[in-house]
């Protein structure tokens, strides 16, 4: 938001008093984060490496001066969000449309404005921003519309608040967003105040979770709670509270992601204290209760971890990742996809001045997957200044005064990694497209409202409901290679949310397939799982054996492969 000039003239750039932060308590050291990528080693003990170069998303096109000039320090931009959605270009393609949001006005309770760039490539490049009424990351719901909430609950009530609701039914270039009003019940006493922070996650019933902190009268300060609506968005009603304010300290922003095994992990910010830091909780029921909140864990290391504005991810590929910050921006892995613990904490951004460590970016991030191994990460370059009591800027986490080792910019940027997988990953899309892989199976259930919904849809790297190859009842699906491989291990995802199963064959002729090299039993599937074969084969066999309880479009009895690959 470019500021005009009569509110510059009453809004002074000047800074206000800044008193440091106090040490860590003796005996309660924060962590202190490594800041080197190194490469992937054979025996996977790093995990991510990065993948490439940063890259300038606002101002766009990237300025040529390492300093901004006055005017130019009041073109706000900060708090980035990021979503990867699955759509369907040309001809059918399936492609994905990366959307990085990010907000456009000071940091203070005001009439929010945003912006949004879009990438059609992967998240390689992006075109220059435009405003958009979206604050928190999109998400595609099972329906097919995309759907995210707007950042204030007004409150209607003791019992009510409403949230704006935002709903596009395609996602075109010149997309528009219909806007409605859900209404929020919960049985506390509702003071004003409290923002819904975090990405909205959908489960396989239905049921869309959203995530808030919210004030009560009881304690008159934060807690942090989700909500469910069983109606498509428009209404919620409070499903759980995550964390409440005890002992001086209250809970604020939670976000909540579904982990390998189904279960909800929430992390969550911590205010009252020297520093925010991050906790956690885990919710086994669908988000009704949750475990007693902790804090964070870094694996190997006995210190508090530092942060505000978390972001879990699971990744098509099974691992949780964590984006965080404050100081600086940083990432941390779970390989088992369950997020008890995190290893290799690594900075992945920060933009120092030598004076203060908190100074800079203002440690909210967005982080996305963009295919099964590969993530994005978006940061701020400062973070955005409040307004003082007096009615001035407060810069004093991001002053103006050329010290900053990226310039003084409020920006964003962009930021993209792989993550590394143990053995060599056969292409299968690149070997079907050159015609050295064929695909032989019975799952071609279609319909033109599921346009990613083909046989190709299980190779795409994508876990998106839809997008899977899909058989009316029992389904075979078999891989036919130009020349036979040493298949170590087989990557599979059957029907993303619900108890499945398959048998795996190989074969040297494709006419011997012999016993099952792979056994699954009701399985459900959050991301892909690994097994190993240990066999030479030109051919694979996948059989998935019918479900019931699905979607009426396809009939009584279904199977569904949302993804695989096969590893030599």
């Amino acid at each position: 938001m470019r500021v005009a000039g009569a509110v510059v003239t009453a809004v002074s750039m000047a800074a206000g008093p800044f008193t440091p932060p106090d040490p860590a308590p003796a005996g309660a050291p924060y962590c202190v984060l490594a800041e080197d990528f190194t490469p992937a080693g054979a025996d996977g003990s790093y995990l991510i490496d990065t993948a490439s170069s940063l890259e300038w998303i606002h101002p766009h096109p990237a300025p040529a001066r390492r300093e901004p000039s006055a005017s130019d320090r009041l073109d706000f931009a900060g708090f980035p969000n990021v979503s990867v959605l699955d759509v369907t270009g040309p001809r059918g393609v399936p492609e994905q449309k990366v959307i990085i949001t990010y907000a456009t006005n000071v940091d203070q309770v005001v009439t929010l404005t945003n912006a949004a760039a879009v990438s059609d490539d992967g998240g390689v490049t992006f075109g220059p921003p435009d405003g958009t009424p979206l604050r928190e990351s999109p998400i595609e719901l099972h329906d097919g519309r995309f759907f995210a909430t707007e950042y204030y609950p007004a409150r209607t009530g003791p019992h009510t608040a409403r949230l704006g609701v935002l709903t596009s039914s395609a996602l075109e270039d010149g997309e528009s967003w219909l806007r409605s009003a859900a209404t929020l019940h919960t049985p506390g006493d509702l003071l004003p105040g409290g923002a819904a922070y975090g990405a909205p996650i959908q489960l396989a019933d239905g049921t869309i979770l959203i995530t808030l902190y919210a004030r009560y009268t009881d304690t008159g300060t934060y807690q942090a709670e989700v909500y469910a609506s069983d109606d498509g968005g428009a209404t919620f009603h409070r499903r759980g509270v995550i964390a409440r304010p005890a002992g001086g300290f209250w809970f604020t922003e939670a976000s909540i992601e579904q982990t390998l095994d189904g279960s909800l992990l929430a992390v969550l910010r911590r205010d009252g204290g020297q520093y925010a830091t991050l906790h956690q909780s885990r919710s086994r029921d669908g988000g009704r209760t949750w475990s007693p909140v902790r804090e964070v864990r870094f694996a190997g290391m006995d210190c508090v971890v530092r942060g505000v504005a978390p972001r879990p991810l699971l990744t098509p590929g099974g691992l949780l990742v964590l984006s965080a910050g404050r100081p600086d921006t940083w990432l941390a892995v779970s390989p088992d996809g369950l997020g008890e613990e995190w290893t290799e904490p690594r900075v992945t951004y920060h933009n120092r001045d030598g004076i203060w460590d908190t100074h800079g970016s203002s440690g909210y991030t967005g982080l996305a997957a963009v295919g099964p191994h590969r993530l994005i990460q978006v940061v701020d370059n400062c973070k955005l200044p409040g307004v003082s009591a007096d009615g001035t800027l407060n810069e004093t986490a991001c002053p103006a005064h050329g010290r900053f080792e990226h310039g003084g910019w409020y920006a964003i940027k962009r930021l993209l990694f792989t993550v590394a997988t143990p053995g060599h990953r056969i292409d299968l899309d690149a070997l079907r497209r050159s015609g050295d892989l064929r695909i032989s199976t019975t799952m071609r259930w279609s319909s033109p409202y599921r346009a990613r919904t083909n046989p190709a849809a299980a190779m795409d790297g994508s876990t998106g409901y839809w997008s899977s190859a899909v058989a009316a009842g029992r389904g075979r699906y078999e891989l036919h290679f130009e020349r036979p491989y040493r298949l170590s291990r087989i990557g599979l995802s059957l029907r993303p949310g619900h108890p499945a199963g398959a048998r795996v064959y190989v074969s040297a002729d494709g006419r011997s397939w012999g016993e099952p090299v792979v056994t699954i039993r009701d399985r459900t599937d959050h991301a892909m799982r690994y097994d190993a074969i240990g066999r030479t084969a030109r051919h694979v066999r996948i059989v998935t054996e019918p479900t019931r309880d699905c979607d009426p479009e396809i009939g009584a009895s279904c199977s569904m492969l949302n993804e695989v690959e096969v590893y030599s």
